[in-house]
């Protein structure tokens, strides 16, 4: 039970969460929380949706029975999500100039941009690349 609700763990902030160096990958830090908080999230977040935000306020609201290898990792982890939330989010502002200037076709909707800026060979700006590497495209 604890394992089935570990792997559930992982598939749902993976899926729902829709590389600076790099940021971790959704699933690398959802596979943290399963393996460091499994069993305290079954024991104090029994009933608490899989998303990310609940989840951190229900460990942290219950911090004092979690144990110390969960309270090790849950930050580090939930600041990756969020890190990786925030460079998709300003992929867009990253990249606009690389997109007018590679992507520029009308047939590019912006759900397309990415994959036409991973053709482009040479030229794309630095932002843009690091943009791509932090949100996880690369």
């Amino acid at each position: 039970m604890i394992q089935a609700r570990s792997f559930a763990l992982v598939l749902v902030i993976a899926a729902t969460s829709p590389a600076l160096a790099e940021t971790m990958s959704f699933e690398n830090s959802a596979a943290i929380l399963g393996e460091s908080c499994g069993k305290d999230i079954d024991a104090n977040c029994f009933g608490v949706s899989f998303d990310a935000p609940r989840l951190k306020e229900c460990l942290y609201r219950n911090q004092d029975s979690v144990s110390p290898q969960c309270k090790a990792n849950y930050v580090r982890a939930f600041d990756a999500i969020q890190k990786r939330l925030v460079a998709r989010v300003n992929l867009r502002k990253n990249c606009e100039y690389d997109r007018k200037h590679f992507c520029a076709d009308p047939q590019y909707g912006y759900a397309d941009v990415v994959a036409c800026l991973a053709k482009t060979p040479r030229g794309m700006t630095l932002s843009c690349k690091q943009a791509i590497g932090e949100a996880g495209y690369r």
